[in-house]
């Protein structure tokens, strides 16, 4: 591995032992234009960005970052490739190594060099009976075998063998915490007596519902990501599991999982979400699963189930009622009518401060994205080349760089063929734009993730997607997220008046299709919301034009309001705290595009709507105080006049045309 990197990726024939950006760039064209002609400008530009991510995924910290990387950081980086589990696993211990080179910059080469000494067939990979001395030589403090690994050497099986990963995840102190898979029969029996022919063909065992046990807690998905005490009887809703499955020891942390499940899994996984068949709590449990314990294998008659069952006729009859029972434990003050669970609520319902929806709607060919179709995967540096179909089905052709190798188990034949570290143009098409998210340009090293209303500040790419007009005519929707349906109602029944302008006498045209919900709008206010400027009133994103006219239709103003309102109370509590109505402001500043709100108007308005005490005194209030709640008819004028302080600076308004506006 070194003597390929001071002979063949080194520029200067390894006579420095360090690759910088430039050389690397060189490198990889180099490449490239052998195997694919010479690179376009856009090829080029995308190159750049590739080599920018690459060399900080490389840099531990070792020496001086202007005189590029050491010979160590490359061969550490290459045998991760060949022996982590996943990018994730490969990432998560990068951070564990960074933080020990602080302490001794030396770790690493003293890790590598134990590591080689007792790879005596060079192989990668060490047998059991070199560990203790391996471990001995790295000298990072831990002298005994780790409980794992001493139950691993004790077992009867064939040999166990430890490979790089592994070797340095232990090095590095990793503790190991056991995983068991609990699984519900939520039939408690009864679907086995079922007829293979209304299951699709399928023998079911069991309704699975699944939560993954660790750390001492049950983790589990219903509506929320929730946990349970398996020790307390009283926190296991299901009762005791039908099977508990051990499915190994994990080497994560417990604060590495909770770190997970916020950054990675909680804009996915929440009330409005739930689905059985698409989204459901064995999903979520082969998330975990897949997190704690790269590559394991997850019960196929679990994952699988909602495939088999999804053409069945029983699941008909099953899949409303498992929604709204099994969704609905993330919210205890849901309301109760039929068709009101998390799963009647669609895509457009998301939090307020998830923007990766209406950042995916606006992507054009030529943007540079990141592309993963899993977690788990690597995101690659990709351009968009064309974009086809409809909003909601959209695709997308790509184009990357990809080096052999690219798959952790193709490094070591590709190592032996002398062709390590060859790249290559990739085109690929069809793919969905669900599976792209933001290039953040002050975040080299990060991950793929959802794009939070903080991003969009900061960076001027992400602002420049958002700011475009979205040529895609935009889902209807009422202001809790559903979508709306063509009124059918017959004519000898009771018409129900316009949400818009609250006319009885004209008809509804379209309708939310759940009645608890009641909205609806006529012909005329339908069409002069759809003519608003920026998109319509249906516009996924509130721009300056679209503000202006909301501001003009107190309607439509209400209706945009309340949009506001439930996403923002995305658990469903009835109003909005301290925290939500940060999110609200920061999310119209990010859209109307200004800096920020001024603090003391703010304050102001929320004095105004805070409720008076038995004195009639409401007292000083300020945006950071916990008491501030506003429920939905009280958020109508806050949001007006928060909507007008924001077009009064983004315009420079006078003071005294910002009070008319008021």
């Amino acid at each position: 591995m070194r003597a390929h990197f001071l002979e063949c990726v080194d520029s200067d024939g390894g006579t420095s032992g360090r690759l910088t950006a430039e050389e690397l760039f060189t490198n990889i064209r180099e490449h490239a234009e052998g195997r694919s002609g010479k690179l376009s400008g856009e090829l080029l530009e995308l190159l750049h960005e590739v080599v920018r991510r690459r060399v900080a995924q490389m840099a531990l910290g070792l020496g001086c970052a202007q005189k590029g990387l050491g010979v160590e950081e490359w061969t550490h980086y290459m045998l991760l490739r060949s022996s982590a589990p996943s990018y994730v696993a490969e990432r998560q211990l990068n951070r564990q190594l960074r933080e020990a080179l602080k302490t001794d910059p030396t770790v690493l080469s003293k890790l590598q060099a134990a590591f080689e000494e007792a790879d005596t067939d060079g192989d990668g990979i060490l047998p059991e009976q070199s560990w203790s001395a391996a471990f001995k030589a790295a000298n990072t403090g831990f002298t005994e075998l780790p409980p794992s690994l001493e139950e691993a050497c004790q077992q009867d099986n064939a040999s166990v063998y430890l490979e790089y990963y592994g070797f340095i995840q232990h090095s590095l102190g990793a503790t190991a915490s056991p995983v068991e898979l609990a699984l519900y029969d939520l039939s408690q029996g009864a679907i086995k007596w079922v007829p293979p022919a209304l299951l699709g063909g399928h023998h079911m065992e069991g309704i699975w519902h699944s939560g993954v046990r660790v750390f001492g807690k049950e983790l589990w998905f219903g509506g929320a990501i929730l946990e349970s005490n398996p020790d307390n009887p009283k926190t296991m809703p299901f009762g005791n599991p039908t099977r508990l499955q051990k499915l190994g020891v994990t080497l994560r942390s417990e604060e590495e999982l909770m770190d997970f499940i916020r950054k990675e899994l909680y804009m996915d996984y929440n009330m409005k979400s739930y689905d059985m068949l698409r989204r459901n709590c064995n999903h979520f449990a082969h998330e975990l699963v897949q997190f704690l314990l790269p590559g394991h294998d997850f019960p196929a008659e679990v994952l699988m189930q909602p495939e088999w069952a999804k053409n069945s006729a029983l699941v008909s009859v099953l899949q409303p009622v498992l929604n709204q029972w099994l969704g609905g434990f993330g919210d205890a003050e849901a309301p109760t009518q039929p068709g009101c669970g998390p799963a009647a609520a669609s895509a457009a319902a998301r939090r307020i401060d998830d923007l990766t929806q209406e950042w995916r709607h606006r992507l054009e060919a030529g943007d540079m994205v990141l592309h993963r179709k899993r977690f788990i995967d690597r995101p690659w540096v990709v351009r968009i080349e064309s974009i086809s179909g409809t909003q909601g089905a959209r695709t997308a052709g790509i184009v990357f760089f990809r080096p052999t190798g690219a798959r952790w188990e193709d490094v070591a034949s590709m190592l032996s063929l002398g062709e390590l570290w060859v790249w290559e143009v990739v085109r690929q098409s069809g793919v969905p734009l669900c599976e792209f998210y933001p290039l953040l340009e002050d975040e080299p090293e990060a991950d793929a993730h959802h794009l939070r209303l903080g991003h969009s500040l900061n960076d001027a790419r992400v602002e420049s997607v958002l700011q475009r007009l979205c040529l895609d005519p935009f889902v209807q929707v009422c202001p809790r997220g559903h979508c709306l349906q063509d009124a059918t109602r017959p004519w000898f029944l009771q018409v129900p008046s316009c949400s818009i302008c609250n006319e009885l006498s004209v008809r509804t045209v379209r309708q939310c299709p759940y009645k608890w919900c009641g909205f609806g709008v006529c012909e005329a206010c339908l069409s002069k919301g759809c003519r608003f400027r920026g998109g319509g009133v249906f516009c996924d994103i509130l721009t300056p034009s679209l503000a202006q006219d909301v501001l003009g239709n107190d309607g439509w103003l209400k209706y945009k309001a309340s949009s506001y309102f439930f996403k923002a109370d995305h658990n469903g509590k009835g109003f909005l705290d301290r925290l939500k109505m940060r999110r609200v402001i920061t999310r119209l500043v990010a859209e109307i595009g200004i800096h920020k709100l001024p603090e003391k108007e703010v304050t102001k308005e929320l004095s105004r709507l805070r409720p008076q005490s038995a004195d009639g005194d409401t007292g000083v209030i300020k945006l950071r105080e916990a008491s501030v709640q506003l429920d939905e008819s009280a958020f109508k004028d806050f949001f007006q006049a928060a909507l007008s302080l924001a077009l009064a600076k983004k315009t420079e308004l006078a003071p005294a045309k910002l009070s008319e506006r008021l």
